[in-house]
Order: structure tokens, then C-alpha cells, then sequence
């Protein structure tokens, strides 16, 4: 492979991962436990009081500030320098859920948020 097509696949690699804004893109994993989603976020360098989580019943989005910038540098042909200090994703759910039983914990750099499923077959007691 040549350098310049190794540069190319490079950004584009990195661009996938960060918006326009210089937000970073977060790890994040959604497994469905049947009755709910857990929608869990790397978040590195973040305290909960710098976390804002916005649900709607099909939609989670995370915003974060990091308490200190990270920075990327690469030496080469050209040099590159990229940092960042804030997280921002927003994730389509494929059911929607209760949103405001919705319940987030920030441990460890490790955001979990647990969404109930809105309730699809409900019992009609017969009087």
C-alpha cells in the first residue's frame, strides 16, 4: 500500500469517529435484556456532573465534557495534531421506550443507561 493511500484511509478512519464540531464520537454497546435496553458509553476523563443525557421514546443522546482536553498528534510527511474536549453521540433505539423511567449511572469512566421498553399487550381485568 502506498503512503498516501494509508494517509486517506487514516482520516478517513478518524473523521468517522469525530463531528464537525470537534466532539468526540464515544464507545458505546446497546443490549437488549427483553423488557429493557442498557445503552452503555466510554467516557473517559468525564465526571457525572458534566454529563447531560436527553432520551426521547426512540432516541438517547449523550453529551459530555472531559476534564481535560485529549490530544492526538501524528509525526510524518506532515504533521498532524487534533484534541478534543467534549463527547456527543446520539443513538437511534429499535423499540421505542419509557422515557421517563429512564435511569443512568457514570462508574469508572463507564456510563450506563437503562431504558424500559414501553409496553406493547396490557392486561384488561374483566369485571
Amino acid at each position: 500500500m502506498r503512503w498516501r493511500d494509508i494517509e486517506r484511509r487514516e482520516m478517513r478512519i478518524l473523521r468517522s469517529s469525530w463531528m464537525e464540531d470537534g466532539k468526540l464520537e464515544p464507545l458505546h454497546e446497546i443490549e437488549d435484556r427483553g423488557d429493557a435496553f442498557v445503552l452503555t458509553f466510554d467516557l473517559p476523563n468525564v465526571r457525572k456532573e458534566d454529563v447531560e443525557v436527553k432520551t426521547t421514546e426512540d432516541t438517547v443522546e449523550v453529551s459530555a465534557r472531559m476534564q481535560r482536553a485529549v490530544c492526538w498528534e501524528r509525526w510524518g510527511c506532515v504533521q498532524r495534531s487534533v484534541s478534543f474536549e467534549a463527547f456527543k453521540k446520539t443513538v437511534r433505539l429499535p423499540e421505542k421506550v419509557n422515557a421517563e423511567e429512564a435511569k443512568a449511572t457514570l462508574k469508572n469512566g463507564i456510563l450506563q443507561i437503562i431504558l424500559p421498553k414501553k409496553k406493547k399487550r396490557v392486561s384488561v381485568p374483566v369485571l
